[in-house]
């Protein structure tokens, strides 16, 4: 893959993307934006790949939207360049793969909404996230309106999005905005860690899982209807009858997605 603005680099059936824009803090400038859209593209048709791991250059993860490029943005304009951000968060959320963030620095606007729009978020202990839009005038976007108070509930999320007051890991692992806080140098080790165990499992069965929590909240028929038809297919998987023999066998399983 050829790209200017990002990082790709496959490990087995690992891929780790890298956000490489660092002298602006990984800023989400149109550029990286549409390259990371046409990376969760291909990830998506590339059949090898099983997990993707998203981390960003530098000293930052992501430092949010490039705001020296918002002067004088028209209502038309202004909603079309939402559109793009739109469409990289739900090809993230659209993604069959588990995605892992592995979080450091400043993590901040729009880079918050590509942070939550991952499954499994290991942030660095100087991990400080912020969702600043009110301090400029402006509302939270890129789905935050949906992720923050699914991660965290509502009263907190209200606090967060009036004030655009800063947390920092510690915070955010106790809120549960986060799934764990490591120390700077083991962020990578335990991204790639939690990376590997996920390859080594049932590729199908995670697909379904993260589906079907992507359409949560939902009525609670609705789910049990979604949860029947999944667990048919996954019956019928060669990977259940895999992990059926293991079990009886008292052995590790071998999961190869089908």
């Amino acid at each position: 893959m050829d790209f200017k603005q990002i990082l790709v680099k496959k490990e087995n059936q690992i891929v780790r993307v890298t956000l490489n824009n660092p002298k602006a803090g990984n800023a989400l400038n149109l550029e990286l934006r549409l390259e990371l859209i046409e990376f969760f593209q291909r990830i998506s048709e590339d059949e090898s790949a099983r997990v993707v791991v998203v981390s960003g250059a530098g000293k930052n993860f992501c430092a949010g939207g490039d705001i020296r490029t918002m002067e004088g943005v028209t209502p038309v304009a202004g909603r079309l360049r939402l559109k793009t951000g739109q469409r990289l968060v739900k090809a993230m959320i659209g993604l069959e793969k588990p995605i892992i963030g592995a979080i450091h620095g400043a993590v901040a606007g729009a880079g918050a909404s590509v942070a939550l729009a991952c499954d499994i978020l290991i942030a660095s202990e100087k991990t400080r996230i912020l969702m600043p839009y009110v301090n400029i005038g402006l509302i939270p976007d890129w789905g935050l309106f949906y992720f923050l108070p699914l991660r965290v509930g509502m009263t907190r999320a209200k606090e967060l999005m009036l004030t655009g007051d800063p947390i920092d890991a510690q915070e955010a692992d106790r809120i549960g905005l986060i799934n764990r806080v490591v120390s700077p140098e083991k962020l990578e080790e335990e991204a790639m860690a939690m990376a590997a165990r996920l390859a080594s499992g049932p590729s199908q069965a995670q697909a379904m899982i993260k589906s079907a929590l992507n359409r949560w909240p939902a009525d609670l028929e609705t789910l049990l209807e979604m949860e029947s038809t999944m667990q048919a297919v996954a019956f019928s998987s060669q990977d259940f009858d895999e992990g059926r023999r293991a079990f009886l066998e008292k052995r590790k399983p071998e999961f190869r997605g089908e």
